[in-house]
């Protein structure tokens, strides 16, 4: 089994204000929900907004977060999230049966 890294699991643009408002964001592509998921729960993330014709998804940055900073923190959370594993439901029924 191959390792996957980032660039084949996630990929996030450039911060950039969105329209002339003073809010940012950038446009991130996954198909993992589960990523979509961890970026949707931070609290440095205002909105998340999927395009129909393309299926990437603007993530717009809370205006109290500095935007280079709240994208590097998505980041690292995005490279912490891909290397955890996830079990099957039926070995996590298993482990709360043992325990």
């Amino acid at each position: 089994m191959s390792k996957q890294t980032s660039e084949t699991r996630f990929t996030m643009g450039i911060p950039r204000t969105l329209g002339g408002s003073p809010r940012y964001g950038f446009w991130m592509t996954t198909s993992e929900k589960r990523l979509l998921a961890v970026v949707r729960s931070m609290n440095c993330v205002a909105d998340m907004k999927r395009s129909r014709s393309t299926g990437r998804v603007l993530v717009a940055l809370s205006e109290e977060h500095d935007p280079d900073e709240a994208w590097h923190w998505i980041r690292s959370e995005l490279e912490d999230a891909i290397h955890e594993v996830e079990l099957d439901p039926i070995w996590v029924n298993a482990i709360k049966w043992i325990l």
